[in-house]
């Protein structure tokens, strides 16, 4: 379970661990401390959960820091907060899927395409 990383309660130990290739690439679309990349997941593709991603620069005062350096951040929303304790993100620029990869340890089941995860009720 997340303890308590919300805005109001400060950066605490990052919840996503990010590959160095997935950290230049942020980096390269412009993801910043104020640019911050926003995570939820939501119900959907083959295994019943999808991850999802955006640019943001509105933080809300629920809002849970995943992840933050001098460079960059990471928040969600408290409800997919949990979803992501402990998952690693990478990126890859191979030419059949290029993109950001989410390998989640507390999946009990994911997709052969990692898009979607299942976890134990």
């Amino acid at each position: 379970m997340v303890k308590d990383r919300s805005i109001a309660g400060g950066a605490m130990t990052p919840t996503i661990v990010l590959s160095d290739k997935a950290h230049r690439q942020l980096q390269a679309l412009n993801v910043s401390r104020d640019n911050f990349l926003r995570v939820w997941v939501e119900a959907g593709g083959c295994s019943g959960m999808l991850y999802q991603a955006a640019i943001d620069t509105q933080i809300g005062p629920e809002d849970r820091i995943l992840y933050e350096d001098e460079y960059l951040r990471i928040l969600s929303d408290p409800q997919s907060a949990n979803f992501f304790e402990g998952v690693h993100v990478d990126y890859s620029d191979d030419l059949v899927k290029a993109g950001f990869r989410f390998h989640n340890p507390g999946a009990v089941r994911s997709c052969g395409c990692g898009s979607s995860f299942s976890c134990a009720s």
